[in-house]
């Protein structure tokens, strides 16, 4: 029996395939609910994710959070220079997010990883 040569065609397809099925668990599932929509049920701010944010994947008895952006970004806050690195991954807990992975800040002339941020308090308790 010989072997042929497989087609382009086929090729591309296969690749296009196996490509789609990377991104599949990466896909906003849970009906529809966006990742700035998972935050703010855990009691936290939607600024904490950058504009840009496809897809992210959740395990809620785990709380393992993981977010992918469209493109490594870098912010100007306050005077601080952020840079979010995809993806962003962590643990995800009410006011808690945690084990934090891929958002750096700059502080002066060093880069220091965000591990941890937690909501205390709201700044405005009459804030609507």
């Amino acid at each position: 029996m010989a072997l042929t040569k497989p087609k382009r065609e086929t090729l591309e397809m296969f690749f296009l395939c196996f490509s789609l099925g990377l991104l599949f668990p990466f896909t906003e599932g849970n009906n529809g609910v966006s990742a700035y929509q998972v935050l703010q049920s855990y009691n936290l701010p939607v600024g904490l994710l950058p504009n840009g944010v496809f897809g992210y994947t959740l395990d809620r008895y785990s709380g393992r959070f993981s977010v992918n952006v469209t493109s490594n970004c870098n912010l100007h806050v306050a005077g601080y220079e952020i840079v979010y690195n995809s993806p962003i991954t962590g643990v995800i807990s009410q006011n808690n997010l945690g084990n934090i992975d891929g958002v750096k800040v700059k502080i002066a002339f060093i880069w220091l990883n965000i591990l941890n941020v937690n909501r205390n308090q709201d700044r405005c308790n009459n804030c609507q």
